[in-house]
């Protein structure tokens, strides 16, 4: 890994920010794999040399920008699964050329992975809550159940994807989100 990749230097931290943002940005305007390095640090004002502190290359800026915008549209959301899923959707939408320009590329991986671990606490936690239910009806660990549901979701998001006129992630996935509280019992209020 790159030798800054933790670094506590405010300098790097800043450096960092700005090749996050560039890579970002750069991911808004054209497909990945079409992208270089050399976008990458000119786009931050950087030299390569710099970059090279930070990452091992151009996947790798790029998936740290996913990871940390992922983490971004829902750290400010504590406690409330239903909101944390909503806000990571409603971040797919607000970016949906991005992942166009994504998801054909060498980091789609890497970002699914991202967005999978974003998604993964809050159904944990809707799981957890569920699990009563679950129990009864099939012996699950809420691990299991918990995996299933982000692959749901992870599915809820690639049929949006796939479908170039679909305006409505918000709906699937709340619609989705009470089916879910539905089969396992849950009031409006846990998830």
């Amino acid at each position: 890994m790159a030798a800054r990749t933790n670094s506590v230097d405010p300098r790097a931290q800043r450096v960092r920010a700005k090749l996050r943002d560039a890579a970002l940005a750069l991911a808004h305007e054209h497909p990945v794999d079409r992208l270089t390095v050399a976008d990458i640090v000119d786009r931050a004002g950087v030299s390569r040399q710099v970059f090279y502190q930070h990452f091992r290359d151009r996947d790798d800026a790029i998936a740290y920008a996913f990871t940390v915008a992922f983490a971004s549209s829902t750290g400010a959301i504590a406690g409330d699964p239903r909101a944390r899923i909503l806000a990571l959707f409603d971040f797919a939408v607000e970016h949906r050329a991005m992942y166009r320009n994504v998801v054909p590329s060498a980091v789609t991986l890497r970002v699914v992975a991202a967005f999978r671990d974003e998604l993964a606490p809050a159904c944990e936690q809707i799981a957890a809550e569920g699990m009563t239910a679950v129990t009864d009806i099939a012996g699950l660990t809420p691990e299991s159940v918990s995996r299933f549901l982000v692959g749901g979701f992870i599915e809820v998001l690639r049929s949006w994807m796939e479908d170039q006129d679909a305006t409505d992630l918000r709906g699937r996935v709340s619609a989705a989100l009470d089916t879910v509280r539905g089969l396992l019992g849950l009031t409006a209020a846990t998830s």
